[in-house]
């Protein structure tokens, strides 16, 4: 899936006496001062334009933002003028985040009419943390919920166009790549459910089976999980595969610790193996030996490994 980097978030506001400002802007710097004065009447535009998507190629920067005008006696100039822009490099399509910034834009509008969230210089203190885990979250896993209190989360997702999801059959054996953030596994009860089952060796339909759920759903989710680089699929472990190492394999030979870990993980039982067979085993991995033949070759069961997590770790601790 084509990674849709977020550059930077800035919030905007027009000022009563300094005029149109970014009072936040994480990370700092990447729209100066002097590029905000040369293009803020695109940012904070005529009341025409309030709550309309806005996108401005400038300066190498790709800039959307949604502008919001809430009006009021308790403002100076009867009205709060603000913008909050997602900035993405001129090259990239920001597409797939225009509902984002629409929807920001509303949360952040609510939060005001409220809580006074934005106006209030000591509740807007929040904000650069809360766009710092947008920023972060949507880059990762192009998902995020942020919990402004107890009773408030902002929850924002990434639209996937038709050529992003990811096919996933019955048989497909899902493993965990990534830990999910924390705003991730509070999503949906679902997604919570499934990830309790996956384990590196059911495949889909067992997973339905095991968490008792659709197999639609569960697909769903494993699609998600996939699409955000939090779980990746693998075929069913079979002894007709082939599987072959990648350069990620120099890692088990310069770690010491991961060494331990993988002799422990792999050992039959109380047997510990010989990291030297553990080794062979993996270099003998190549186009077109099937795990049987490796078997045959080279008895692993009699040298205290156990093929089938031996693929574990080559799968995860290797990944």
């Amino acid at each position: 899936m084509e990674n849709q980097m977020i550059r930077s978030i800035f919030y905007s506001e027009f000022h009563p006496t300094a005029g149109p400002k970014i009072v936040f802007q994480v990370p700092e710097e990447i729209i100066s001062a002097e590029e905000f004065h040369l293009m803020h009447i695109y940012v904070i535009p005529k009341k025409q334009l309030r709550n309309r998507t806005i996108t401005l190629n400038f300066g190498g920067h790709r800039i959307l933002g949604c502008p919001v005008y809430i009006e009021g006696p308790q403002y100076e100039r009867n009205a709060l003028i603000f913008n909050c822009c997602f900035v993405f490099d001129s090259s990239k399509d920001s597409s797939k985040y225009e509902k984002i910034v629409r929807k920001l834009s509303g949360y952040l509008t609510t939060l005001e009419v409220q809580h006074n969230f934005l106006s209030s210089e000591k509740k807007n203190e929040k904000l650069p943390a809360i766009m710092n885990a947008i920023l972060n979250d949507l880059n990762k896993f192009g998902v995020c919920e942020i919990y402004i209190d107890p009773s408030t989360s902002l929850h924002l997702q990434r639209e996937e166009s038709v050529r992003d999801l990811v096919d996933v059959n019955d048989h497909d054996v899902p493993i965990m790549i990534n830990k999910p953030s924390e705003g991730f596994e509070n999503l949906d009860v679902a997604a919570k459910q499934v990830m309790r089952f996956i384990d590196g060796k059911r495949f889909v339909m067992v997973i339905a089976l095991d968490a008792d759920m659709d197999l639609k759903i569960v697909k769903h989710v494993v699609r998600l999980l996939v699409q955000h680089k939090i779980c990746s699929l693998i075929p069913i472990f079979q002894y007709s595969n082939v599987y072959m190492t990648t350069p990620n394999l120099n890692k088990l030979i310069q770690d010491k610790n991961l060494q331990e870990q993988c002799l422990k993980f792999v050992a039959m039982r109380e047997m510990i193996p010989c990291l030297r067979d553990v080794l062979q085993m993996y270099c003998s991995m190549v186009f077109g030996t099937t795990i049987r033949d490796l078997c045959a070759q080279l008895n692993p069961r009699f040298r205290g490994i156990h093929e089938d997590t031996l693929l574990d770790l080559l799968r995860q601790l290797l990944n």
